[in-house]
C-alpha cells in the first residue's frame, strides 16, 4: 500500500485529502508544518503532497531538499497559478504541480501517474503497470491497487498482451492468433467479446464504463494509461 505524506497547514483541506485518499486505498499521514514533515521522512513515504505556503518555511526549499536527498516524489499543491511559480516548482525537483482548487479525481490520477513513473524507474522488466493494475510477469500475478486479482489463464494472457502493447490498438484477429492456436481449438469473436467483458469486471472500477480496457470499434482493443 502506497503511503502519502500530506504537508498542508489548512486543517479543512488536509482532512478532505486524508479521507478521499484513504478511500482510494492509500495509507496517509498528514502534518501541518515542515518540522513535522521532516520527522515523518524515515517512516516510509512513497509520495509527498506539499503545500508551498507553510508556517515554518517555503515549500520550494523543502521540495529541493527532498529531490536532492531522497527518492520521494513530490506533487506541489498551491494557490499560486503563475507560470513563474510552476517553472520554479518543477526546476527544484517537483514531479507535478496542482493548483488549488482542484478536483479530487484529477489529483488521484496525478498521484497514480507519478507513482507509476517512479516504479518504472525503479523496477525491471518483471512488472507491467497500467492505471491501478500491475502484472508481475515473473510470478504471473495480477494486482489492483496492491490487492491480488484472480484471473483465468485466458484472462491473464489477454491482459498481459494488452499491457505489453499499452496505448496501442490490437486487432481482434491478432489477439486470437496470440492467445489461441488457430490450428487447434479455434475461438470465435463472440468468445473474445465475452472474455473482454469478464476481464473488465475484474480490473475496472466501473466495468460498464471502462477507462482502461477500451474497445476500438471495428478493429480491436487497447489498454490505455492515464494521460500524462
Amino acid at each position: 500500500m502506497d503511503k502519502i505524506l500530506i504537508v498542508e497547514d489548512s486543517v479543512e483541506l488536509s482532512d478532505v485529502l486524508c479521507r478521499n485518499l484513504q478511500e482510494e486505498g492509500f495509507a496517509v499521514s498528514a502534518v501541518s508544518c515542515l518540522a513535522q514533515a521532516r520527522k515523518n521522512l524515515d517512516r516510509g513515504v512513497d509520495l509527498c503532497l506539499l503545500d508551498l505556503n507553510l508556517p515554518d518555511g517555503d515549500g520550494f526549499t523543502f521540495c529541493s531538499y527532498l529531490s536532492e536527498n531522497t527518492s520521494i516524489p513530490v506533487i506541489l499543491l498551491t494557490v499560486r497559478d503563475g507560470a513563474e511559480d510552476t517553472v520554479k516548482g518543477l526546476s527544484v525537483g517537483a514531479d507535478d504541480y496542482v493548483t488549488k482548487p482542484f478536483h479530487m479525481d484529477v489529483l488521484v490520477s496525478r498521484i497514480r501517474a507519478v507513482l507509476r513513473r517512479v516504479r518504472g524507474r525503479k523496477t525491471d522488466d518483471d512488472n507491467l503497470y497500467c492505471r491501478d493494475i500491475c502484472i508481475n510477469k515473473k510470478a504471473s500475478k495480477v494486482y489492483k491497487k496492491d490487492c491480488p486479482v484472480e484471473l483465468t489463464p485466458n484472462e491473464y494472457q489477454l491482459l498481459l498482451l494488452l499491457l505489453e502493447h499499452k496505448n496501442q490498438t490490437i486487432a481482434r484477429e491478432q489477439i486470437l492468433e496470440k492467445l489461441w492456436d488457430v490450428d487447434g481449438n479455434y475461438v470465435n469473436d463472440n468468445t473474445l467479446t465475452t472474455l473482454v467483458k469478464r476481464l473488465r469486471q475484474k480490473v475496472e472500477d466501473h466495468p460498464q464504463m471502462p477507462k482502461m480496457l477500451l474497445t476500438v470499434r471495428g478493429f480491436g482493443y487497447k489498454a490505455v494509461d492515464y494521460e500524462g
